[in-house]
């Protein structure tokens, strides 16, 4: 542990003490790689985001990231992942919480503003919804769009990319560049 002597300290244990000391059992924590991420139940995201950003022994005042995993065989099938970095404890602190599609989570971009973007992209990419969310609208996405393209259940629509290995069937012969490397490349040989 951190306090041992010749141990490299844990990044967030700090986050993670206090959140195990605030809510018990009803926060989980592991430990990886030297990280800690605490995971709390939907309800307690607000509360917990709040004692993060304003205990003395916290002080998680700057948003760093927000991000989302998508597990589709597993229920919940989301992993809503906050990365809070406290300037007066050089620290950083990894807050998660599990959703499903129909989980409303909680703004915290009245506490944290600089979270509104990423909540706004986690909307529009992955689908998840915030309640109290200023402006929840698309952000990368015109707003006709159908689904939510960073789900790994997502049905793309298969254009395909012209690369110069799949050259012939990407492209329509008169698409083609007019000059390709090699013999069957390209209709036209570079003079």
């Amino acid at each position: 542990m951190a306090g041992e002597a010749g141990a490299s300290p844990i990044e967030g244990q700090r986050a993670a003490d206090r959140l195990a000391q605030l809510f018990g059992d009803g926060a989980r924590i592991t430990t990886y790689l030297g990280q800690a991420t605490v995971e709390v139940p939907t309800e307690h995201l607000a509360k917990a985001a709040l004692e993060l950003h304003s205990h003395s022994d916290c002080l998680y005042e700057m948003p760093v990231t927000m991000t989302c995993v998508d597990w589709p065989e597993r229920e919940p099938r989301f992993d809503v992942i906050y990365v809070l970095r406290s300037l007066v404890h050089n620290d950083l602190a990894r807050l998660q919480v599990l959703a499903d599609e129909g989980t409303e989570l909680p703004s915290l971009s009245s506490l944290y503003p600089g979270l509104e973007w990423h909540e706004r992209e986690c909307y529009d990419l992955f689908g998840i919804h915030f309640s109290d969310h200023p402006d929840l609208t698309r952000i990368l996405l015109p707003d006709d769009w159908e689904g939510h393209p960073l789900r790994k259940d997502y049905v793309s629509f298969g254009e395909p990319v012209a690369f110069t290995h799949n050259i012939e069937w990407a492209l329509s012969p008169q698409d083609r560049p007019e000059y390709m490397p090699g013999a069957v490349r390209g209709s036209v040989e570079r003079p």
